[in-house]
Formats: structure tokens, C-alpha cells, sequence
């Protein structure tokens, strides 16, 4: 059974919807974080982060259950069709944020003492929420499995359809601003001391995090309309690499495991293969790593590849759903994205194209790699325009 990518969504540091995003990625724009201050152990730290473009006021959940609406309204999906939709979160912090600021006001009213750190944990209350507001059916998941999460989720959503649980799913990439991740990050020396994300550089220095959101509806093929059957998630796979938490292994083996085996799930080969949009956290060994695995997988002649974080940085558990409605936005609007400050290979072997280029019909392969060696590699096949009509 095919399952249809069917209507996107996106915010992020691009823009506050797709349209914009593409547009400014079109452009080639680079933006510039902005800097967040923390006092960390009596010193002042400055920490780049990319903050979502137009960021609403108000209720953010509200206003997020209300894009969404948005899109399955786009989808014109009825009362009866929302019932055979499936909720998909993927998320790293969900609403940590909120405990973040609950804290705070703890800490003010009772004292360091009796103050809770973490006093609200509320990763399975989201979908709960969002399904019953948008009138959802009972199939509500959450993902957290680090950076892969959403990405896990779109698999899962795929797997779903296939098994005729449900009609339709919709898969939503959520990261939050919140100040746990970002001082992680840097607790770890993975943050970017000149503040830019150059991916299989030379001169790459760690990642810079952003805030996002990104969403896909996915459908079965018989209940998608015609003009809305043009991307289809031909394949993916999941995989563990347990050589460490926090990177996988620099030989590659692992990811081009989970690569292999997506391609397969595609019933396809390497040669089929148009473009990638490839993970490229600008960390070093991340970078080894997966350069390794696609010289493995395309035997050193890699096909045109892009990275997406030098403009939205890393988003975390959002980065799956988000980079792919930024990747097929573009093929929409017929380019690959370019990265206009990519200066080399590392040595890697991976060139990341600096203009951009037109886009074909065909396969395209994303890949998404993750904290605790959770990696995940999809298939996106576009049939050009005509092949949706």
C-alpha cells in the first residue's frame, strides 16, 4: 500500500510557514542566531540559538492546535476522517519548558528547599490534549527518542496505514525553546564557538539548537485526492548503534546498516537515489560518521547532497518532520537547497551543494541520527507533477 505525504507544515527560524521557509531558503539566506544568556556557575555564557521567526504570543499549544486544524481543514478532512487519523508526537524537551517556568515561580513563592526541579512531567499529555481538541482517534503516540523522534514518528505513522489501523496520521515535530537543552548542549561542548553551523567543513565546531515545529498528514493512497498523491514515504528503517551515547561510530557501519536497509524496504538501489538531504550536525564525529556510511552505501560516488541546520540550526526530536516538509517544499517549488557558506569536504568526502540546483522526480533519502545511537533513514519518492495528477 502506497502512503501519501499529503499536506506539511513548518516554523522555524526560516519562517512561520512553509511558503516563507522555502522562500528564504530560495534566497539562500543564512539567519543569524540570536544570543541567549545564562549565569553558569557564577560566570555569564552567551549561547547562539535560532529562535522561531514571527513566534506567536499567547497560548502556544493553542496556537499550535490550531495550525494543525489548519491542515487537516487544507486536507478537507471531515469529522469521520479525523477519527481514522492518528496522533504522532516527536519531541526531546515536549513541555519542559513549561516545568522550566513552573519552577521558577516555585522557587520564588517556597524557597530553593521545597521547590520541585522538575515538577511537571507531561510527555503522553500532549497527544492526549491535541487528539481530544481536534477530534482525533484513539491511536495518540509519543516519541522521544532524542534527535530522531518525529522522524521515528513518520515511520511509525507510515507502518500504521500500512496496517490498516487507520486511514490517515498526523505526524507533528515539536522542540520548544526551553533552557535544559541548550544548556546541555553546552554542558557537553557540542555548542558552536563561532556561532555557525558548517557541516563536513574543515573548520566545523559543534552545532548551534533551534526551536521548531514541523508537521506531515499522511493518507493512504486510495483516500488521498489525485493533486495530493505527489510524495509518497517509500521506505525507511530504525536502528541502535550502542557504541555511544552521544555519537556513532566514525566507521560508518551502523548507518549505512539503517541506510541499506531503507533502500530495501524502497526496493531500491543506491543508483536510484536523486539527492540527500543528509543530518549534518557540524559536530565532529557525527560528521565522520555519517560521511562514512555514504561513501560506504554509494562506493565514494555520493549523490548531490544538502544540510538544512546551518539556517534552522539543530532542532531536535523536531528535526525529522520539520527538514522534511523543508525538503519537499522545495521539490514543490522544483530545487534542491544550497548552503552558500559551505567551504569544503573535511576530508570527508561529502560536498554540500553551494547553489541550487533543479530538482527531478525520484528518490530521495533523509537521514536523521540521534543521542543513544538511534538512527533513522527515509525514502521520499516524488513523482513530479504529472505523476500526481
Amino acid at each position: 500500500m502506497s502512503v501519501c505525504i499529503r499536506q506539511l507544515a513548518a516554523h522555524c527560524s526560516l519562517g512561520s510557514d512553509l511558503s516563507s521557509c522555502v522562500e528564504s531558503l530560495s534566497r539562500l539566506e543564512l539567519p543569524a542566531p540570536v544570543k541567549r544568556h545564562f549565569d553558569c556557575s557564577h560566570e555569564q555564557v552567551a549561547i547562539p540559538y535560532f529562535r522561531m521567526r514571527n513566534k506567536p504570543s499567547g497560548d502556544f499549544y493553542q496556537i499550535l492546535i490550531n495550525r494543525l486544524a489548519n491542515l487537516l481543514d487544507r486536507a478537507e478532512l471531515n469529522a469521520d476522517d479525523r477519527l481514522d487519523t492518528a496522533l504522532l508526537i516527536g519531541s526531546s524537551s515536549f513541555d519542559v519548558h513549561i516545568s522550566e517556568q513552573q519552577y521558577q515561580q516555585d522557587l520564588a513563592k517556597l524557597g530553593d528547599q521545597a521547590a520541585v526541579s522538575m515538577p511537571i512531567v507531561g510527555y503522553g499529555k500532549l497527544a492526549e490534549t491535541f487528539g481530544e481538541s481536534l477530534g482525533l482517534s484513539s491511536h495518540r503516540y509519543t516519541y522521544s527518542t532524542a534527535c530522531t523522534s518525529s522522524a521515528n514518528a513518520l515511520l511509525y505513522a507510515k507502518q500504521l496505514i500500512e496496517q490498516g489501523q487507520v486511514k490517515h496520521a498526523l505526524v507533528l515535530g515539536l522542540e520548544p525553546e526551553n533552557n535544559t537543552s541548550v544548556l546541555g548542549f553546552y554542558g557537553l561542548g557540542l555548542i558552536s564557538p563561532s556561532e555557525q553551523m558548517h557541516p563536513f567543513d574543515d573548520d566545523r565546531d559543534g552545532l548551534v539548537l533551534g526551536e521548531a515545529l514541523g508537521a506531515a498528514l499522511l493518507s493512504a493512497a486510495d483516500v488521498t485526492p489525485a493533486p495530493q498523491r505527489r510524495f509518497t514515504l517509500a521506505g525507511g528503517a530504525i536502528g541502535t548503534d550502542n557504541h555511544s551515547l552521544t555519537a556513532a561510530h566514525t566507521s560508518g557501519s551502523e548507518i549505512a546498516r539503517v541506510i541499506d536497509q531503507a533502500l530495501q524496504q524502497a526496493k531500491i538501489s543506491p543508483a536510484d537515489i536523486q539527492a540527500i538531504k543528509a543530518h549534518g550536525t557540524a559536530s565532529l564525529k557525527n560528521d565522520e560518521a555519517e560521511a562514512a556510511a555514504l561513501n560506504r552505501i554509494f562506493a565514494g560516488a555520493i549523490p548531490p547532497a544538502f544540510a538544512l541546520k546551518p539556517y534552522i540550526g539543530h532542532t531536535l526530536g523536531a528535526c525529522g518532520a520539520l527538514e522534511l516538509a523543508l525538503t519537499l517544499g522545495c521539490l514543490q517549488t522544483g530545487y534542491l537547497p544550497a548552503t552558500p557558506s559551505a567551504k569544503g569536504d573535511g576530508g570527508l568526502g561529502v560536498k554540500l551543494l553551494r547553489q541550487l540546483k533543479p530538482s527531478q522526480p525520484g528518490y530521495y533519502l533523509l537521514n536523521c541520527f540521534a543521542f543513544g545511537g538511534n538512527n533513522n533513514a527515509l525514502i521520499i519518492h516524488d513523482q513530479g507533477e504529472k505523476g500526481s495528477e
